[in-house]
């Protein structure tokens, strides 16, 4: 089985008045397909931007980036931007919901802009997406009425309607209480048991531990790669620790 994703001398930097910060240095792993795995770091030693180029919302600098074999250096705008709405799923520690829109709407859009799906299945699809995390009941709330986890659940409903391979979730449970942190980690599990492949970011060692792998982060280099030895499953029950 080859990787989903292989990046090889990954570096990244960015230009401002002729200063140049160099954010990532040289970082190389693969990820296969259905591995859970979890980028761990403190603040501002790469780990988002690391995510953020893996999942083709920013450009790296040199170096290489296989998505599913291909070339992410020699797509298009337009490939990538299909590659974004078709095979990767987006879930943000803010949510990013629209804030006066109904929780159904907010899932239906990313539906809006995938041409291969007929305008009347988005609803159902959008529907089911919500029943799968539980909100099925709340399809006519707008989304600033919901609580902090379900709004997560309503981010991670969004993410899964266009059925994408990969999806990855940037500091999930970051602006959750305990108990609606365990609830998004058992949704993710789940999803990685279907065969989701889910990467994980987040600055927190218990919630790193709900995964396979852990690659750790630090002034922009990858230093460790490693096998979680005694995973945590949020489904045997417990909240996430803070």
């Amino acid at each position: 089985m080859d990787p989903i994703i292989k990046i090889t001398n990954l570096t990244k930097e960015f230009a401002n008045d002729e200063v140049v910060t160099k954010v990532l240095h040289g970082v190389s792993f693969d990820v296969m397909p259905g591995e859970f795995v979890a980028i761990m770091g403190p603040s501002g030693s790469g780990k988002s931007t690391l995510m953020h180029i893996l999942g083709f919302l920013d450009t790296l600098t040199s170096g290489q980036y296989l998505f599913k074999g291909r070339d992410v250096s020699q797509l298009t705008e337009a490939e990538m931007a299909q590659t974004r709405l078709r095979e990767i799923g987006f879930i943000f520690q803010s949510f990013n919901l629209l804030a006066r829109t109904s929780v159904l709407d907010n899932v239906m859009l990313p539906l809006v802009y995938n041409r291969a799906v007929k305008e009347n299945d988005r609803r159902v699809i959008a529907s089911k997406a919500l029943a799968a995390v539980g909100l099925g009941h709340r399809l006519d709330y707008l989304s600033n009425k919901l609580s902090g986890g379900e709004k997560q659940r309503v981010a991670i409903a969004r993410s899964l309607v266009n059925n994408p391979d990969v999806i990855f979730a940037d500091e999930p449970t970051g602006n959750l209480d305990s108990k609606s942190g365990a609830q998004v980690m058992e949704i993710l599990e789940d999803l990685n048991e279907q065969g989701k492949t889910i990467i994980l970011v987040t600055h927190e060692k218990y919630t790193a531990e709900h995964a396979q792998r852990i690659l750790r982060t630090k002034d922009g280099l990858l230093v460790s790669d490693e096998r979680v030895s005694n995973r945590i499953v949020a489904k045997d029950g417990g909240e996430l620790k803070k």
